[in-house]
């Protein structure tokens, strides 16, 4: 039988590798729109951040420090794309 917490960090996995490769933040913009697909990848990338979480009280590995941390930097992904852009566009 699969453990609670070792379900919870595929779970977290899985959200980790559709928004980490980007594959989550390209399909979320492309149909969604721009307001809405950033909320999304965001709030996915959260839910994954508090999967990861929950997991790590019950059974504290190395992996779900490192889901957690992987989790809040790639939220933050959006948000330097847009600035990058904006940039650029003045240069």
């Amino acid at each position: 039988m699969i453990k609670y917490s070792t379900l919870l960090l595929f779970i977290s996995f899985i959200f980790l590798i559709l928004n980490g490769s980007s594959i989550g933040f390209i399909l979320y913009q492309e149909r969604l729109g721009d307001l809405f697909g950033i909320t999304l990848f965001c709030c996915t990338s959260l839910l994954g951040a508090l999967l990861s979480s929950i997991a790590f009280e019950n059974q504290s590995t190395y992996y779900s420090n490192l889901f957690f941390y992987s989790h809040l930097a790639v939220t933050l992904l959006p948000f330097y794309y847009y600035g990058i852009s904006a940039f650029l566009m003045k240069l």
